[in-house]
């Protein structure tokens, strides 16, 4: 089921640009334990944005992804020094307003991301994902405004994801988490997730800008309307 499922979330990801990771992330839960969860899933969307990155190669905004993969090395050095867990339904339903927020709400400061705080972004979000898991929504809700192009905004946000994950399988590995059982899935849903992508990368690049830019809002607000239920359920 989850190898089936990675090819389509990559479908996903590659023609709306998000998603993909969070709903890989909602499947998982069913059949992956807990402690695995985070580490497992790491390992199969670095692969995955590795290969989205491979195919949109030409369009990667590689001057922001230097800045923002210096962000997210601090970022992962500094979750995988800390032991305390953030309550999972605070987190949640925050997130989940805070993407909602940037999606809907006019903030014109955040029209134009500069530079340094693409690292600062990287730093924050890469942090986050030690505890979290798929921040890839707060990633594009934050940066989808810096690129004019589509192509550019999916190429970049999938070479900024592979860092960020990269990082985080480090970190995992550093404080002890044994990925080797994990091997074959991780290595068969990487295969089928690039089938998935060079699918999604040809619908990608016939989707009309404005259709797409419509279609990202209605994922990223589902993907948001889900983790506030999420959150809520847990803390009730």
């Amino acid at each position: 089921m989850l190898i089936a499922a990675s090819s389509l979330t990559s479908l996903l990801t590659a023609s709306a640009g998000i998603g993909g990771g969070m709903v890989m992330i909602a499947l998982m839960s069913y059949v992956v334990p807990a402690a695995a969860l985070i580490p497992v899933h790491g390992a199969v969307q670095f692969g995955s944005n590795i290969g989205r990155t491979g195919v949109l190669r030409h369009h990667v905004d590689w001057v922001r992804f230097a800045a923002f993969s210096i962000g997210a090395f601090i970022g992962a050095a500094v979750g995988a020094a800390i032991a305390v867990r953030l309550p999972n339904s605070i987190l949640l339903s925050g997130l989940g307003l805070f993407v909602i927020l940037s999606v809907w709400v006019p903030l014109k400061r955040l029209a134009a991301v500069k530079h340094s705080s693409f690292a600062l972004i990287g730093a924050i979000t890469t942090f986050l994902g030690m505890f979290f898991g798929a921040t890839g929504p707060i990633n594009a809700a934050l940066l989808s405004n810096s690129f004019n192009n589509r192509q550019v905004l999916v190429g970049t946000l999938a070479a900024i994801m592979s860092a960020q994950h990269g990082f985080k399988i480090i970190g995992f590995a550093i404080v002890g988490f044994v990925f080797w059982p994990w091997l074959p899935l991780i290595g068969a849903m990487i295969l089928s997730g690039f089938v998935g992508t060079l699918c999604g990368s040809n619908i990608l690049h016939r989707l009309p800008e404005r259709i797409f830019r419509r279609l990202l809002k209605i994922v990223l607000t589902v993907l948001a309307l889900d983790m506030i239920y999420r959150g809520l359920g847990m803390y009730l």
